[in-house]
């Protein structure tokens, strides 16, 4: 019956939806999008075998064509490997002080170097 026909559609489509989401890797992404900038096989005969679905091989397929002119480009990836050096020096110097903080508080529970009426974690 219609109806039936209905509520199995239904009942489908909200189990598809409790699936979660899949994360791909960044080199499986590129073997994909690599497989289909080749040109040997359609970007459906790819989804199949790699079971995803065409539009994200298209997408995948279309932001490799547009980083490509990037790789070649001189001092690009020093930059930003010294702008990552950066930022690590700043978080470890950051969980440096925050450990010493909290040594010491678990050495002087009493003493939190607040005035009167003060609790951890409020100024």
């Amino acid at each position: 019956m219609a109806v039936d026909g209905v509520l199995k559609h239904h009942t489908t489509n909200h189990q598809k939806m409790k699936q979660k989401r899949k994360r791909h890797e960044a080199a499986f992404k590129g073997h994909v999008a690599l497989e289909a900038m080749k040109g040997s096989k359609t970007i459906s005969e790819i989804a199949g075998e790699f079971g995803i679905h065409p539009g994200q091989v298209a997408d995948w397929k279309k932001t490799l064509a547009e980083g490509l002119p990037g790789v070649f480009q001189k001092g690009a990836p020093a930059r930003a490997e010294e702008g990552f050096e950066q930022a690590r020096t700043a978080l470890q110097s950051k969980i440096g002080e925050l450990t010493i903080r909290v040594d010491f508080l678990k050495k002087n529970p009493n003493n939190s170097g607040c005035e009167r009426g003060c609790r951890v974690g409020r100024k």
